[in-house]
């Protein structure tokens, strides 16, 4: 196989997952944790922007707190995976640039 061949299959291959991935992140929750203490007691919320850019504070149950931080988590993780396949796109298209079609 060809090395503009590989590389072709290489970008498909990115796109594809960027894509699969992206539905993902769109079902994880966004923001961050925030901690308010009240009389003493320990109350969370998740702190994000809605689509018309209002700050949201949604009150999170303590016995929630795990499953949130471990979504929030995952979505970090999956968001830099999107960003260094993208990298990898840019990188295979600059190379594929470089080498002459066959005919």
């Amino acid at each position: 196989m060809a090395l503009r061949q590989v590389l072709e299959e290489q970008i498909r291959r990115n796109h594809k997952n960027i894509a699969m991935y992206q539905e993902k992140v769109s079902s994880l929750p966004k923001g961050t944790i925030h901690v308010r203490k009240v009389n003493g007691k320990e109350y969370y919320y998740l702190k994000f922007r809605d689509s018309e850019g209002k700050r949201v504070d949604r009150y999170i149950k303590k016995i929630d707190l795990a499953i949130v931080k471990h979504e929030l988590n995952t979505r970090k993780q999956i968001e830099q995976w999107i960003k260094e396949m993208e990298d990898d796109i840019k990188l295979a298209e600059k190379a594929l640039g470089d080498i002459p079609k066959s005919k």
